[in-house]
């Protein structure tokens, strides 16, 4: 079985304030973009996990997705898993998400478990607050920690130029510097814009207090912008950045432009259907 875990950006990203578990509560629009990790799964009689392009051990996603499903379903997973990375870590674009909701959905499908997805989603949700997403893919709404998703109607008419630069940012990091130091966690201590209404201008609040902290992210969107970009933003915490282009044939046409800055690919939204039928590659069991 070869599988395909996309990549996504964050069209819009608000922090809300800080909820009594000690996660924070967002509304963000999510959505996948054809940029791929592979996974790729064969039968074996003992599990082992090779990684190519980063190395996490048992701590990677797609080892922690593989222990979450035998704990759910009594199945034990005696195969071989190799994962190539082409999605950058760290960057934003939930690569690590992505791989983790496609072992599992592609562990479900090979071993024909069928789990309701209500049970689903919560052990999705168990592995990351983005994780649950790409269950879905296309175009969705995040709210709670990122972890309740609602689908949106697709829009996949215009193209995509991600440009993911060598800065790392560690998210948890990313999160604290929303809270002033020795200030309450209360809402108006957040760096959310003060137009929080669903119709306020799509943006990323987390812009406000990374930037300060890596200017060269702020000059990357100031150059997408002048690579033809309608909009820019930053995707996530960072440090990948992501404009908006008319087409898909104008994005191709920026990425060289602006790939003195770091990675720039030129991509396309993936709406729900062709993400559901993209996510399977070549399956065959």
């Amino acid at each position: 079985m070869q599988l395909q875990a996309f990549a996504k950006i964050n069209l819009d990203l608000r922090v809300l304030g800080r909820r009594d578990d000690g996660y924070h509560e967002v509304r963000t629009i999510l959505q996948t973009i054809d940029w791929a990790d592979e996974i790729r799964i064969e039968p074996s009689d003992r599990f082992e996990f090779i990684e190519n392009g980063i190395h996490a051990g048992g701590e990677n996603l797609v080892v922690k997705a593989v222990r979450a499903f035998e704990k759910q379903t009594g199945q034990a997973v005696l195969a071989r898993m190799e994962l190539f990375k082409n999605v950058p870590a760290g960057a934003g674009l939930g690569g690590g998400s992505a791989d983790a909701a496609v072992t599992f959905l592609g562990l479900q499908k090979m071993f024909c478990k069928q789990i309701p997805e209500s049970e689903l989603l919560k052990t999705l949700s168990g592995l990351g607050s983005d994780v649950p997403f790409f269950a879905f893919g296309g175009r969705a709404k995040g709210t709670g920690r990122g972890n309740e998703i609602h689908p949106m109607d697709d829009d996949a008419d215009y193209g995509i130029v991600v440009v993911v630069p060598k800065t790392q940012i560690a998210t948890r990091e990313a999160y604290s510097w929303l809270t002033v130091p020795d200030k309450s966690n209360s809402i108006s201590r957040f760096a959310a814009r003060p137009d929080s209404s669903p119709e306020a201008e799509p943006g990323n609040d987390f812009e406000c207090v990374v930037f300060p902290r890596h200017p060269l992210l702020n000059e990357i969107k100031t150059e997408i912008l002048r690579a033809g970009a309608l909009r820019a933003s930053l995707s996530g915490t960072g440090s990948a950045l992501f404009g908006i282009f008319g087409s898909r044939e104008e994005a191709e046409a920026a990425a060289p432009h602006l790939a003195s800055w770091g990675i720039a690919k030129a991509a396309r939204p993936l709406s729900r259907p062709e993400y559901l039928q993209r996510i399977w590659g070549v399956a065959k069991w």
